[in-house]
């Protein structure tokens, strides 16, 4: 990147302080950002889709914060079919596609279109409806959504309301939303844009239901885009964030689809309305499986932008000073803010692996799924569920800290933090509410509990069930505490004991007579943390394992691993309580990893950085004026506030409607 930028029509050098922290980095920064983004090549054409996109005014976006809810998804529809027109022009493959989404910040309104209906025709439909299809969506003749959600059912998929009876006199499929509560509520491209949906329907056959199965409805006319016969469909209004998307409502009165509109690869309906299985109906969840494997991808890429803004101004912030008389201190040298921004830091080195990791054990179950092997179905369905629920929820207690690390500046549009935190809190609801996906993992753990107990050797990431439970912690000196194998065995035995114990106590609970749903909700809080603490275990592996694996220079292993250490003594450190509980530490142990997690934020301070440069962040993408790559900070803030619609005129028009009447005192002698 350029030592120098321009901020308005005025060119200036980047701040001398951060050049300093760039100056005394202790590793190659090049080397880190070839790590994290696959290889030499791949960032290479990263930097080149870069180029191509912000060269283009219409994803440079830089007065979006004054523009309203339909000006925004004007511009994401325009930016969305920009993209699909150059990926059809560039012959762009998928990887590089999702590569330039990303770079937009997913600011797009037909994302959907790609992330779920093309997967979704791809995951669910036979060949013969491929063929129809696939070319239609890859070459844009219609756009599409997947329609799940519910107005009155989320998560719980069984409890759909929306119905699709066959009609075997008419060979078609007659779909209805008979209540209020069974309208399509939440679809992102729904409202206005789509002219398709994979429809989530319960299948009625002869009065019978058959359970929940896909369906392709057309929503709008391919001619002039207006709603088909029996369709009511519309944007559901305005959200916290992600104004770029007509997240829409849709309710279906006797609208009637041909019998081919059902996805058939795993289940079918013949024309005489016989009904036919051809593989496992939880295959239905590959679609929503990959968008939660998508989802901890989008909440690694919205915590670097976090840790990106407050890091960097940070070490251009100067706020009092330890020794009175002295200059102004850098705000990143503070012991409390390092210990508000470095765990957080820590955690996008950590998200990177786990993400790695989950997308390479999704693809490998994928490929034995649609081969019919589910023998990893309940294994990704778990960790799918529970990785999700732990990072979304960790990104926006994290965003929270930077943002407010930040001071008053992070309470500005402009700064960044504020958005990034409302894009990441749709993320614990999204494809699953967290409270419930961590029960779902608690589930798994539950089964594979009583298959350990029952003399079954366990495989994945339940394996450690099966462990020795005499574990004592073997930290006898601090150095012990830098050890990532001891840290990561300290974790497992933390949920070896929290995950056992709850076992335990649901079964006691059932012996004693309980009915098993009730034992189930009077212990739903020990299951919730059961699914928690495996999910932080399973991160802490990835994590090590990641750096253990990284073929990288020692320098860079030796910041990697500090970070490593962070991240999993911040754990310990917060949840201090569960550790001590299962005396997985001891008290004295517990004093020993504090003090290691406090020196490691003066060892990672030199670096801090550098190792968000390392992401490689584009300025338009992060699209802050704090974390600019310059850190000309108050500058851009300024520049910023001149946009400002109210800053126009020198004279607002309320002067002459209401405050000229009360400074001239005419308003208040009519009163």
């Amino acid at each position: 990147m350029a030592s120098d930028t321009v901020v308005g029509n005025v060119s200036v050098a980047v701040n001398p302080d951060l050049q300093k922290e760039r100056d005394t980095g202790t590793f190659d920064v090049r080397e880190l950002s070839q790590l994290l983004h696959g290889g030499p090549e791949k960032l290479m054409r990263k930097r080149e889709l870069e180029h191509l996109l912000f060269s283009d005014p219409v994803f440079q976006d830089a007065e979006r914060a004054f523009k309203s809810k339909e000006e925004i998804y004007e511009l994401a529809v325009q930016k969305s079919v920009k993209l699909f027109e150059w990926k059809r022009r560039y012959q762009w493959t998928e990887e590089e596609f999702d590569t330039a989404v990303d770079l937009t910040c997913h600011d797009l309104a037909l994302s959907l279109h790609h992330s779920m209906f093309i997967p979704g025709i791809e995951r669910l439909a036979t060949d013969e409806q491929k063929a129809e299809w696939l070319p239609l969506a890859l070459n844009f003749k219609i756009i599409g959504t997947y329609a799940q959600t519910e107005l009155g059912h989320g998560t719980n998929l069984l409890a759909l309301e929306t119905t699709a009876t066959f009609d075997p006199m008419a060979d078609e499929f007659v779909m209805n939303t008979p209540k209020i509560t069974s309208m399509k509520w939440w679809p992102g491209g729904l409202g206005k844009s789509s002219t398709h949906a994979i429809v989530l329907a319960q299948l009625v056959l002869r009065g019978k239901n058959y359970g929940m199965h896909p369906f392709i409805v057309q929503l709008r006319s391919l001619e002039d885009h207006t709603p088909m016969p029996g369709i009511t469909v519309g944007d559901i209004g305005p959200k916290l964030a992600l104004q770029n998307i007509d997240n829409g409502f849709l309710m279906m009165n006797n609208v009637r689809i041909p019998r081919t509109n059902m996805l058939m690869r795993n289940a079918k309906v013949s024309r005489d309305g016989h009904f036919s299985t051809s593989g496992s109906s939880k295959a239905n969840y590959a679609t929503m499986i990959l968008i939660r494997v998508k989802i901890l991808s989008w909440a690694s890429s919205l915590l670097v932008q976090g840790a990106t803004t407050s890091i960097r101004y940070s070490a251009v912030r100067r706020q009092s000073q330890l020794k009175p008389g002295g200059e102004e201190m850098q705000i990143l040298s503070y012991q409390s803010q390092q210990y508000k921004l470095f765990p957080a830091l820590a955690a996008t080195f950590a998200y990177h692996f786990v993400t790695k990791t989950m997308t390479a054990v999704y693809e490998k179950a994928y490929e034995e799924i649609i081969g019919g092997n589910n023998r990893l179905l309940a294994e990704l369905h778990s960790q799918s569920s529970c990785l999700k629920a732990l990072l979304s929820e960790e990104t926006c207690v994290f965003l929270e800290t930077q943002r407010r690390s930040m001071g008053g500046h992070g309470y500005m549009l402009m700064a960044g933090g504020g958005a990034y935190l409302l894009s990441a809190m749709t993320l614990p609801t999204v494809e699953g509410e967290n409270t419930v996906l961590y029960q779902q993992t608690a589930r798994y753990l539950m089964k594979q509990v009583a298959n350990a107990l029952s003399g079954q050797q366990l495989q994945g990431s339940s394996s450690y069930l099966t462990a020795d439970p005499g574990y004592v912690c073997p930290i006898k000196e601090v150095n012990d505490c830098r050890n990532t194998r001891i840290l990561l065995d300290i974790y497992r035995n933390r949920a070896y004991g929290i995950v056992t114990g709850t076992a335990r106590k649901l079964h006691a609970d059932m012996t004693s007579g309980m009915e098993q749903h009730v034992a189930w909700n009077n212990n739903m809080i020990r299951l919730v943390r059961a699914g928690k603490v495996h999910s932080q275990y399973y991160a802490v592996e990835c994590f090590v394992e990641g750096v253990e694996t990284a073929n990288v220079r020692p320098e860079l292993r030796t910041v990697l691993h500090k970070l490593c250490c962070l991240y999993a003594l911040y754990g310990i450190s917060s949840n201090s309580g569960d550790f001590l509980e299962t005396e997985s530490v001891t008290v004295a142990q517990m004093e020993m990893l504090r003090m290691v997690e406090h020196q490691l934020l003066a060892e990672i301070r030199p670096d801090a950085v550098s190792l968000v440069d390392a992401f490689d962040m584009h300025d338009i993408t992060l699209h802050s004026a704090l974390g600019c790559y310059d850190g000309n900070v108050y500058e851009r803030l300024y520049q910023s506030a001149l946009k400002e619609p109210m800053n126009r005129t020198q004279v607002h028009p309320v002067y002459y409607k209401h405050l000229r009447g009360l400074l001239k005192g005419s308003t208040l002698s009519k009163l």
